[in-house]
């Protein structure tokens, strides 16, 4: 196999690339020369001519080069390189689907309105990509260290909104509200605040989860059956669930902690439903029922 040497000049001939760009590639790290002359100029060789066809592929695909700096520093293999490229690449090509199907939606009516231009607007603007970031940042803002690594991945993954292939106007508003809802700083201020009353050193969150399950599961029966939150079975599930959250919660289930929960419910509740609804909406699922409604009307009923 021959070793040959080629100034940039004739590295700029051999490949077809300008000599402004391989200089640029040079000097960012990416395409150092093999040596150079005694006039310092830079002089290549057969593998740095190979280096550059891949760098000039890769950047043909879309990729950065800060990440064809870490795939060719070893820092990254070029299958990660390449999976990071295609993930970006169909994330991509799903958000101009996106959009073109709200574009086919406002090109239903012979006059679109200033909400189809809304819609679209907003979609040149959203991706699930970053709802994805966005979604990560408001939960870092808010708990930061303080709860455990598994039930932020659980909230993530149950809570990240996203945006259908062929979305309906109504799903289009509803991504957008989401987006308004999770970078709004008064939100992240006040859930942050609350997560941080809550996630104490005491707190067991599988226990106050499974107890959560548990009792709604309870709620709805009760509710297929009509029962009101202030009937005896209502006044029942009510003080299991104050008994059961203040274990998990290491508190006593004494009248300031009912006050607690009433609290929460009232600061917290409407905000809470709306961004279920909205999710449910995104995902063509049914509205979240009134089962929180129903627990926190027994518990104002309870009397301890």
């Amino acid at each position: 196999m021959t070793d040959e040497r080629y100034t940039i000049g004739e590295l700029s001939r051999l490949s077809g690339v300008p000599v402004r760009r391989i200089r640029f590639y040079s000097d960012k790290g990416l395409l150092p020369p093999a040596s150079r002359t005694m006039a310092n100029y830079r002089v290549y060789s057969d593998a740095d001519a190979a280096r550059l066809e891949l760098i000039q592929a890769l950047r043909a695909m879309g990729a950065s080069l800060a990440a064809i700096r870490g795939m060719l520093a070893r820092k990254t293999s070029l299958v990660e390189l390449l999976a990071l490229r295609l993930s970006a690449l169909e994330a991509e090509i799903a958000g101009k689907r996106r959009i073109a199907a709200t574009l086919r939606a406002a090109l239903r009516h012979p006059e679109p309105s200033p909400d189809d231009i809304r819609r679209l607007w907003t979609m040149t603007l959203l991706s699930n990509a970053d709802m994805r970031a966005l979604t990560e940042r408001f939960f870092e803002e808010v708990t930061g260290d303080g709860i455990s690594p598994e039930w932020k991945r659980e909230a993530l993954a149950a809570g990240t909104p996203e945006l259908p292939e062929d979305p309906s106007p109504e799903q289009i508003d509803a991504f957008a509200e989401l987006r308004a809802m999770l970078s709004d700083p008064a939100l992240i201020a006040s859930a942050r605040t609350d997560s941080a009353s809550m996630w104490t050193a005491d707190f067991d969150p599988a226990a106050y989860h499974a107890a959560a399950g548990r009792i709604l599961a309870s709620i709805r029966l009760a509710m297929a059956k009509d029962e009101a939150p202030s009937s005896v079975t209502g006044l029942s599930i009510a003080r299991d669930w104050l008994d059961a959250s203040a274990k998990a919660m290491k508190r006593q289930p004494d009248e300031a902690f009912r006050t607690w929960h009433l609290d929460q419910y009232r600061r917290h509740h409407d905000r809470s439903l709306r961004y279920q609804q909205l999710l449910a909406i995104l995902r063509g699922e049914a509205a979240p029922g009134r089962e929180w409604w129903w627990i926190n009307e027994a518990l104002t009923a309870l009397r301890l």
